[in-house]
C-alpha cells in the first residue's frame, strides 16, 4: 500500500505527457477525456487509502529506498489526505468544464495536470527541498495557465505573479539555506528532533522559519502578501480561476500549516489571528469595491483565507477543525461561483455587473447554483459556509477584536453578493447588443458545464447540512480523535449572528450606491499597489512579522 501514494503524484505527471504524446504522435484530440481519467484515477486511489489514514496511520513512501533524514519521503496523513481530496474534486469538476467550454488545447491540459501533480507532491513531501521544487513546478504551471489567453490583462496578471511569486521562493530559500546550516538536513521531522539541540542558535531558527511561511504566504495570498491575486484569478480562464482558488492557495497555507506545526512554533501561530483578520476585513472591503465580477470573486479569495488563517492562528483543536473545515467549503462555493459566472462571461463575453444585470435570468439553472454559492459564502443555514463560519467566529471569542473585524467581513461579504447578484435578478437592460443578437442562451450551454455546477451545488449543501458529520471525518483525520464540543449550529444566538451581518450588509449596499458612496467605491477600486509596491510589500511583510515574532519574546 505504502508504494501507492506515489501514484498520486506519478498519475498526473504521466497523463500530461501523454496529452502531448497523442497530439505529436498519433494527432489525436483526447487530451480533455485523457485528463479526466487520470484524475478519475488518483480519486478512487485516494478513496481506496482512505481507511487506513482514517485509522491513524501514516502511509509513507521512501524515494529510493533511503528513509528519511537522508532520503526523501512522500506520505499521507490526515492533513495531506484531505488537501489531495480537494485538489483532486476541484481538479476534476474544472476539467470537466474546460472540457464543455471547447476552447482548450491539448497544452492547457498538460499544464493543468503539471499543476495537480505538483501540488499533490508540495503537500505530501516530507522534505523542505522537495517542497520548494514542487512548488515551483506549481508556480510554472500556474504562471502560463493564468496567461493561457494570451490577452494583454492575463498576461500581465501572469506577468506580475512571477515576480512577486519569485521574490516569494527567494525567502523560501533563504530559510531552506538557514535550516540546513543549523541542521544538515532537509527533513522536517528530521529538523525537528534536532530542535532542542540548537537553543543557542534559536533566533537563526525562528528567522528561517519565517522565511519559509513569506516564502509560501506569497501563494497563499495572505495580507501583505495577496497583490497578485486579483488580477490573476480574475483574467485567468474560468476554469484556472476555480483551481487557483479553491486548491492552489489552500495548498500552499497548508503547507505552512504543515511547517508551524511540525516544527512547534506556537508563537509564530498565534499572529496568524491578526493577519488573518486583517486580511479578511481588507479584501471585503475591495471587494464591494470592484465592478468586474470576477474580480469580486478574486479578493472575497483573500477575504475567506482571513477566516482560515485567523482559526489556524488560535491553534485549538476545535480552532484547527474550523479552520480546516472552511478550507473544504471555500474550495467548493469558491469554485462553484467562478464556475457560475464563468458560463455567465461564456455567453456574454461581458464582465461588468452593469452591462450583465439581469441576463441571469435566462438561464435560471445557473442562477440557482450561483445563489447556492452565494449563499454559503455569506455565511447563510444551513449552507455549507454558515457552519464553518460559526465554528471559526466561536474560536475567536477570547480574541474580541478579531472576532469583531471577522465579523464585519461577513457583513462585507453580504454586501458584496448582493451587489453581485444584480448579474441575476432585476431588469435586463434591452439596449446590450448580445441580448438582441442570441436567443435560447440555455440550449448554448454545453452539458459538461452544467454537471461540475450541481456537483458543487450539492457538495455544499450536503457539508452544510451535515456539520457534526464533517467535522468529525475532519477531526479523526487531524486529530486521531473526534473533538467534543457543546455547540449547537442551529441556536438562536448562531442564526441572530447571520441575520445582523445580512441585515447590516443590506444597509451597507444601500449605502454605497448613493452619489458619495460611488465616489467612494470608485477612488478605493483605482487603489491598488503597482509592482514595485507589490514587491516592497512582500519584504515588510517579512520585517513586520519578524519584529512581531521577536517583540513577543518567546523562544521557539
Amino acid at each position: 500500500m505504502n508504494n501507492l501514494v506515489i501514484l498520486l503524484v506519478i498519475i498526473p505527471f504521466l497523463a500530461s505527457f501523454l496529452t502531448l504524446f497523442e497530439k505529436y504522435a498519433f494527432g489525436i484530440e483526447k487530451a480533455p477525456q485523457t485528463a479526466i481519467v487520470a484524475t478519475s484515477c488518483c480519486l478512487v486511489l485516494l478513496l481506496f487509502l482512505f481507511p487506513p489514514v482514517f485509522k491513524g496511520k501514516t502511509i509513507e513512501y521512501f524515494l529510493g529506498g533511503w528513509k528519511e533524514p537522508v532520503g526523501i519521503t512522500i506520505y499521507m496523513d490526515g492533513l495531506s489526505w484531505i488537501a489531495s481530496f480537494i485538489g483532486i474534486v476541484i481538479g476534476l469538476v474544472s476539467l470537466f468544464f474546460s472540457w464543455g467550454e471547447k476552447k482548450y488545447e491539448h497544452k492547457f491540459y498538460f499544464f493543468f495536470l503539471i499543476l495537480l501533480g505538483g501540488m499533490e507532491g508540495a503537500i505530501m513531501t516530507g522534505d523542505i527541498f522537495n517542497m520548494f521544487v514542487f512548488f515551483e513546478i506549481v508556480s510554472i504551471a500556474s504562471y502560463i495557465l493564468i496567461a493561457y489567453s494570451k490577452k494583454t490583462k492575463s498576461l500581465m496578471a501572469s506577468f506580475n505573479y512571477l515576480l512577486i511569486s519569485s521574490l516569494g521562493m527567494g525567502f523560501f530559500l533563504l530559510g531552506i539555506a538557514l535550516l540546513y546550516q543549523q541542521t544538515g538536513i532537509f527533513s522536517l521531522r528530521g529538523i525537528a528532533g534536532l530542535k532542542n539541540q540548537l537553543i543557542p542558535n534559536t533566533r537563526i531558527l525562528n528567522i528561517a522559519i519565517i522565511s519559509l511561511v513569506v516564502g509560501i504566504g506569497v501563494k497563499a495570498a495572505f495580507f501583505p502578501l495577496h497583490t497578485w491575486l486579483p488580477d490573476a484569478h480574475a483574467f485567468a480562464p474560468h476554469p484556472v480561476s476555480s483551481i487557483l482558488s479553491g486548491v492552489m492557495i489552500k495548498i500552499s497555507f497548508l503547507a505552512i500549516w504543515r511547517i508551524i506545526r511540525i516544527l512547534d512554533t506556537p508563537s509564530l501561530q498565534h499572529i496568524f489571528i491578526w493577519i488573518g483578520a486583517f486580511t479578511a476585513l481588507l479584501g471585503a472591503i475591495f471587494a464591494i469595491a470592484q465592478s468586474d465580477c470576477k474580480k469580486i470573486l478574486a479578493y472575497h479569495s483573500i477575504s475567506q483565507m482571513g477566516f482560515i488563517i485567523a482559526g489556524f492562528g488560535v491553534a485549538t483543536s476545535f480552532s484547527l477543525v474550523a479552520s480546516l473545515y472552511h478550507i473544504l467549503n471555500h474550495s467548493l462555493f469558491k469554485s462553484l461561483l467562478f464556475l457560475s459566472v464563468g458560463v455567465v462571461i461564456y455567453l456574454t463575453g461581458k464582465r461588468k455587473i452593469d452591462e450583465l444585470a439581469g441576463f441571469g435570468n435566462k438561464i435560471p439553472f445557473v442562477k440557482v447554483t450561483f445563489l447556492v454559492g452565494a449563499l454559503s459564502i455569506c455565511g447563510v443555514p444551513p449552507f455549507n459556509g454558515y457552519a464553518s463560519k460559526t465554528l471559526i467566529s466561536t474560536s475567536l471569542k477570547d480574541y474580541p477584536l478579531a472576532y469583531f473585524l471577522i465579523f464585519i467581513a461577513s457583513v462585507g461579504t453580504f454586501t458584496s453578493f448582493i451587489k453581485l447578484s444584480r448579474i441575476f435578478r432585476g431588469k435586463i437592460n434591452q439596449e446590450n447588443t448580445f441580448y438582441k443578437e442570441q436567443k435560447n442562451f440555455k440550449e448554448k450551454i454545453p452539458k459538461k458545464m452544467i454537471f461540475p455546477l450541481f456537483t458543487l451545488s450539492a457538495l455544499c449543501i450536503i457539508t452544510g447540512l451535515y456539520p457534526e458529520t464533517t467535522t468529525g471525518l475532519i477531526s479523526r483525520l487531524i486529530l486521531n480523535e473526534k473533538i467534543k464540543t457543546d455547540l449547537h449550529f442551529y441556536s438562536l444566538s448562531n442564526f441572530t449572528g447571520s441575520l445582523f451581518s445580512l441585515i447590516f450588509g443590506l444597509s451597507f449596499y444601500l449605502l454605497i450606491i448613493t452619489q458619495k458612496g460611488s465616489k467612494v467605491m470608485n477612488f478605493l477600486r483605482k487603489t491598488r499597489p503597482t509592482l514595485n509596491s507589490s514587491l516592497l510589500l512582500v519584504v515588510a511583510g517579512f520585517l513586520l512579522i519578524v519584529v512581531f515574532y521577536l517583540l513577543t519574546g518567546k523562544a521557539t
